[in-house]
């Protein structure tokens, strides 16, 4: 993934501009508190219905949620919780349940354990990949590949510098799967958006 290095993402960090009233940064917070709250139960049935929809509020598709495998799954979203790096095969198996969708999975992951796991969506992809197309997009294993390169970017030597030119536009803590995500998510709306004038 070519833009996927600590120059490229602290680059975009410096000229990085948060998008006003946006919905997605208004509601990621009360995501994160709802699996916080979680932090003494395992999630059950129940959670993995909620947050599976609220995620998919997110998208613009409906979510078709397959509960055949509703053990594993939940076996699986629990692990991840206690900190599980998932397998390609794992994903695999979240993906078929969550509507077939890496990028919906992904976001679940991120609310689950938002530590190590980043969201991935089609504005993550192009600014990575610098392709307008999306095919590639639901691979398990560039996602991975994906999860790797942000914790290889935290662990720069100069990461702190590109943490605190995001942090401070925002008015709580987070991670910095969180930080390299939305640098790239913004940079990329903001590019498009030019484009389109």
């Amino acid at each position: 993934m070519k833009n996927l290095n600590f120059e490229t993402i602290f680059k975009d960090a410096e000229k990085f501009i948060r998008t006003e009233n946006d919905s997605y940064i208004q509601t990621y917070t009360e995501f994160i508190k709802y699996f916080d709250k979680i932090n003494t139960g395992e999630i059950n049935e129940h959670n993995l219905v909620i947050a599976s929809h609220f995620v998919y509020g997110w998208m613009p598709t409906i979510i078709h949620l397959d509960l055949e495998q509703k053990d594993k799954v939940l076996f699986l979203l629990n692990a991840v919780k206690s900190g599980h790096i998932l397998t390609v095969k794992e994903l695999e198996i979240l993906k078929k349940s969550i509507n077939n969708s890496l990028v919906g999975v992904s976001k679940l992951l991120h609310f689950i354990n938002p530590r190590d796991y980043a969201i991935w969506d089609s504005r993550i992809y192009r600014y990575l990949t610098e392709k307008k197309s999306s095919y590639g997009i639901d691979k398990p294993q560039l996602y991975l590949d994906f999860l790797n390169g942000i914790k290889n970017i935290a662990e720069n030597k100069d990461y702190r510098k590109l943490h605190d030119l995001i942090s401070r536009n925002f008015d709580y803590d987070i991670y910095p799967t969180r930080v390299i995500e939305i640098t790239m998510f913004e940079t990329d709306r903001n590019r498009q958006s030019r484009m389109k004038k």
